[in-house]
């Protein structure tokens, strides 16, 4: 499940996430809207972040944005000064600009797949986040997508991901048979809703444990790779990697 309506899969983004996020928008706010993937605490924990640790004025980078709502709710009040999102769905991005008005800094919409909206380009931001969106890629083009912004990023730039978090060696099908466990405290979706929202999850996502996560951080030139939450069902984290 994905947070914005951006996959990986280099200029063609993944079939099942396209469907769900152009045909069935709506689902999507709704698992948002009841927090059903604890999107609150994700968010509030990257605006403590932004209050605590980053003292001066930022530029953000907002990969995957969506319609920027999270985003643009963890980011008000603090001391952004531009914004810059990044979406393949214009319907997404028409939402985000409506959004992004209240923030009151200059912000940038940019319709691109991930990989080929960051690459080749540098000093795009001082922070930038992706929420949900990065499992999409096999662990081979995550390792690409950390190069890709670690380039994109000056050199004490900071990267946050909010991402699918698997145990040690735990395989995917142990994974997915523990978010299969979340049906019965889903009561806000109807079963139909929850059937297509798990097929797009068996299709499409792939997590990865702390050590990997890790690992693809310092292999891409972060210094640091730190997790500053993991959510009540341990099935995602949230992690900062910097200088």
């Amino acid at each position: 499940m994905s947070t914005g309506g951006q996959t990986g899969g280099g200029a063609q983004a993944n079939s099942s996430t396209v469907a769900l996020f152009q045909e069935q928008w709506s689902l999507y706010r709704k698992v948002v809207d009841n927090n059903l993937l604890f999107h609150r605490e994700a968010y509030g924990r990257l605006r403590r972040f932004l209050e605590e640790e980053v003292k001066r004025p930022f530029r953000f980078l907002d990969i995957a944005c969506g319609d920027a709502t999270c985003s643009a709710q963890a980011l008000l009040g603090t001391q952004v000064r531009h914004y810059r999102g990044i979406d393949f769905s214009a319907p997404a991005l028409a939402l985000a600009a409506e959004t992004l008005d209240e923030l009151g800094c200059e912000a940038i919409l940019e319709q691109s797949d991930i990989l080929d909206g960051l690459a080749d380009r540098s000093n795009l931001a001082d922070v930038a986040w992706i929420g949900l969106s990065l499992h999409h890629f096999p662990t081979s083009q995550k390792r690409v997508f950390m190069h890709t912004i670690r380039r994109a990023l000056p050199a004490d730039g900071m990267l946050l991901i909010y991402e699918n978090l698997s145990r040690e060696g735990e395989p995917r099908s142990s994974w997915l048979n523990r978010w299969d466990a979340q049906f019965s405290s889903w009561t806000a979706l109807s079963p139909a809703e929850w059937r297509a929202i798990t097929a797009h999850v068996h299709a499409a996502d792939f997590p990865e444990p702390d050590s990997t996560w890790r690992m693809l951080g310092y292999d891409a030139g972060f210094p640091k790779a730190r997790r500053l939450y993991v959510c009540p069902t341990a099935l995602f984290g949230l992690y900062c990697f910097s200088a």
